[in-house]
């Protein structure tokens, strides 16, 4: 990562950052006209909600503890490996090589667990792999309609879901990076699969100011995907994946070049971080973190425009054991009505 923040001519990056603002104008979904006969537009309707019109919902769970607990305001604050879950442009952080692995016990006791591995080229970028998986377990079979008070047959069926990626960042200047993913994705349940490729593309640009990082990110860029496309049970046109548009900022409050200078093994820095999907209205998510000679961390978040995991905290503890630098992360997400999920993630950087 680079180090050397003076001030240089760059290379035009508001076009790259306003070329993503338009993806997410055309892509994301917009208000509908005003019909005749005085039927609600969306920009009356406060509850938008198409959960139930996209595939792929595991693409919406996080990775990663840390930025779990920073209520998920990290697409401009957490450059390191685990970046390409969020961030392909955010991957530039990494300054040789790096390793992550994330469990998380999700709810209805799924298992969900999220692995990468990075690199930086010298000369060409920095790249790259990705893997995760949600299983979900052994589901009871049941047979509606016949008319029993219990439906279930004492059977069991599974599935799961499966995500494998390539991300590659470049750094166009010493403040601003540009990275673009491509991942497939496959979902298995019972006896219907599907499968599809998807894209990311995201920037990261250092201000160069009381540390200010400004980031945005488009994920899952593709077309519909269908199960079961030669049955008329299933919807002709198919379904599309949650596309994510994020667009974050974050800063250093508390440091020796922070809003408030103080000098030591103090630092405090904030985010915020603005949601936009075709499935859901807006959301906003604020994380704090708390760190100690860059050895303990202490994180707090929280996401608004939720019906669960509203609020976060988590932990963290980064080791130097000989050249190689160790990341352990602990998350806990507030749950009023579910079983709260823990996440646990451990990384290194060599």
């Amino acid at each position: 990562m680079l180090t050397d923040h003076r001030l240089r001519s760059l290379p035009r990056p508001l076009p790259v950052l306003g070329l993503l603002v338009l993806l997410g104008a055309v892509a994301l979904p917009r208000p509908a006209a005003a019909q005749d006969d005085g039927a609600p537009t969306l920009e009356q309707d406060d509850d938008f909600n198409k959960g139930g019109r996209t595939a792929f919902q595991f693409l919406k769970i996080g990775v990663g503890a840390r930025q779990a607990a920073l209520g998920e305001a990290s697409v401009a604050l957490v450059r390191d490996v685990s970046a390409a879950f969020w961030n392909p442009g955010g991957i530039s952080g990494i300054e040789r090589y790096e390793a992550s692995f994330t469990y998380t016990r999700w709810l209805a006791e799924m298992n969900y667990a999220g692995a990468a591995v990075g690199a930086r080229v010298r000369g060409i970028g920095t790249f790259a792999l990705s893997v995760a998986a949600l299983d979900y377990g052994d589901i009871p079979e049941a047979i509606v309609g016949t008319g029993n008070s219990d439906p279930r047959t004492g059977n069991t069926f599974s599935g799961g879901d499966f995500m494998a990626g390539l991300s590659y960042a470049r750094d166009f200047t010493d403040r601003l990076a540009i990275g673009v993913g491509v991942k497939y994705l496959h979902e298995d349940l019972w006896e219907e699969s599907a499968g599809t490729l998807a894209f990311d593309i995201g920037t990261n640009y250092e201000v160069g100011y009381r540390g200010i990082r400004i980031a945005m990110a488009a994920q899952n860029l593709s077309g519909s995907v269908s199960w079961r496309a030669d049955s008329l049970t299933d919807r002709t046109e198919g379904y599309d994946l949650p596309l994510i548009f994020r667009v974050g900022v974050a800063g250093d409050v508390v440091g020796p070049d922070a809003f408030v200078r103080v000098d030591g093994p103090h630092r405090l820095v904030a985010a915020v971080e603005a949601i936009n999907t075709n499935d859901f209205s807006e959301r906003l998510h604020v994380g704090l973190e708390y760190t100690f000679s860059d050895l303990l961390a202490l994180r707090g978040g929280y996401r608004m425009n939720y019906a669960e995991g509203n609020w976060s905290v988590g932990a963290g503890l980064r080791p130097t054991i000989g050249s190689m630098r160790v990341r352990l992360d602990y998350a806990y997400v507030g749950y009023e009505f579910l079983d709260a999920p823990h996440r646990l993630s451990v990384g290194f950087a060599f």
